[in-house]
């Protein structure tokens, strides 16, 4: 089997999520794969004159370039399957052109909700239809993408890298006060994010809070508790340091889940987690990881069990082994997404050369 495979490495090492089991599995001589890493195309961390330019052209700088290489990459290695990343900036003249020329089976793996407009692009939604199968990280845009036309649409969950996220401990007296706190939180500061962290300082003025991410720095009530990023070994750091580590979803990503959810109990956390339907289908409530539903009731469980230490230890031991001996690891979720796959690659290949021209 041949895969191309695109995505970014711009938010290593947590991504390209599927970049480590592709290696392994052709370390193994189970598949051949080449990775087109959007991140030598597209950047991040945008400048002021990016931004501009985005603006006047409505694409970013570096788009024409990666949809040549797409084009390219597929041409010279001739895959039976596409894996793309989110793909917000493959224009559908570039997915058509790779469909139509090698004939391979086209997947999206949808780390965002394509219709979030702060998230996706024209192209992407325009993109849709082009695609095999459609695998969406959150249940509520499954049925919006078969309305796009997509015929195929799975739900697949995020996970965890082995190789990234697993317990650290500080090894000087530096991180450990740099790190330990009482809550951590670690994502960008949304509009709805915030006031989670406003109730908890009100009701809680002495806690010691670590805010990791974009933007925290600008809510005058939070300011002073930003700490940065943290990303490899400080995110393990900041989850360890931390006696109860907040997770919380995008809604304008309509999560019923992220990453973290899985990430943070990987790294021996306590997960204090907004209840949604999918983390009660995962994790079993106060056993291994706690819920909640509202500012008020977040500073409340964060009182109660920040005066618990033995229970929140057990039950963060429970939900790191919920994590880690269920299937949950990006190699996991890789063979999840290869198994939906194979019926499409069979159908293709019993279709002949021409298949590409007639599903």
């Amino acid at each position: 089997m041949r895969i191309l495979y695109a995505e970014t490495s711009a938010y290593a090492p947590s991504s390209a999520h599927f970049l480590e089991a592709f290696e392994a599995m052709a370390a193994r001589g189970a598949l051949k794969f080449a990775f087109l890493d959007e991140a030598k195309y597209l950047r991040a961390r945008p400048s002021i004159a990016y931004r501009i330019a985005r603006r006047v052209t409505g694409r970013p700088p570096g788009y024409r370039a990666l949809n040549v290489a797409l084009v390219a990459g597929a041409r010279r290695l001739r895959p039976d399957l596409v894996l793309v990343g989110k793909g917000a900036w493959y224009s559908p003249a570039a997915l058509r052109e790779v469909r139509e020329s090698t004939g391979a089976v086209m997947v999206n793996w949808a780390t965002d909700d394509p219709f979030n407009p702060a998230n996706g692009s024209h192209d992407l939604a325009e993109s849709i239809r082009l695609y095999d199968l459609y695998v969406c990280t959150r249940r509520a845009a499954m049925a919006d993408v078969e309305r796009a036309g997509c015929r195929n649409v799975a739900y697949v969950r995020f996970g965890y890298k082995p190789e990234v996220h697993f317990p650290q401990s500080p090894a000087t007296a530096e991180e450990e006060r740099r790190f330990g706190c009482d809550v951590v939180f670690i994502g960008g500061c949304d509009r709805d994010r915030a006031p989670y962290f406003e109730a908890l300082v009100r009701a809680l003025p002495e806690i010691r809070l670590n805010l990791f991410g974009g933007y925290w720095g600008e809510v005058p009530a939070l300011a002073r508790y930003w700490r940065g990023v943290a990303v490899g070994r400080d995110f393990r750091l900041a989850i360890g340091g931390a006696k109860i580590a907040i997770n919380l979803v995008r809604r304008a990503n309509r999560d019923d889940h992220v990453m973290r959810t899985f990430e943070v109990p990987a790294c021996g956390g306590f997960m204090l987690t907004e209840r949604t339907p999918a983390h009660e289908e995962i994790f079993g409530e106060d056993r291994e990881a706690a819920f909640f539903s509202s500012p008020g009731e977040m500073a409340a469980k964060v009182r109660d069990w920040l005066a618990r230490d033995e229970a929140r230890r057990a039950v963060a031991a429970a939900g790191h082994r919920k994590v880690t001996t269920s299937h949950n690891t990006y190699a996991d979720r890789l063979a999840e997404i290869l198994d939906l796959s194979r019926p499409l690659m069979k159908e293709r290949a019993a279709l002949g050369p021409t298949a590409h021209a007639v599903l």
